[in-house]
């Protein structure tokens, strides 16, 4: 079992193009999330495939984040909010 970064089970979907791999369930994997920037996840399990171009099909998943690898600025803005720069100054 892995340990989620935000305790939330995340939904996607990923495109996989001919002769490129399917996602397995119960491993993990890198994406990109657009909250977070460049994570790595641990995928909880798969949906059923489905066709949407030519030689393409669309795999929806629900993955947990398990780290952040390169975080976007969206991301950061966030964890700079809840940061506070409050001091302890001793009076004499």
């Amino acid at each position: 079992m892995s340990v989620s970064n935000d305790g939330k089970t995340h939904k996607s979907a990923i495109n996989v193009k001919y002769g490129d791999p399917f996602p397995k369930a119960k491993r993990s994997m890198e994406l990109y999330n657009k909250d977070y920037g460049n994570v790595l996840v641990y995928i909880k399990e798969l949906g059923t495939p489905y066709w949407t171009e030519r030689m393409t099909v669309k795999v929806p998943f629900r993955y947990y984040i398990t780290g952040i690898i390169q975080p976007n600025n969206k991301y950061l803005e966030k964890k700079k909010q809840g940061k506070s720069n409050l001091r302890v100054i001793q009076g004499g």
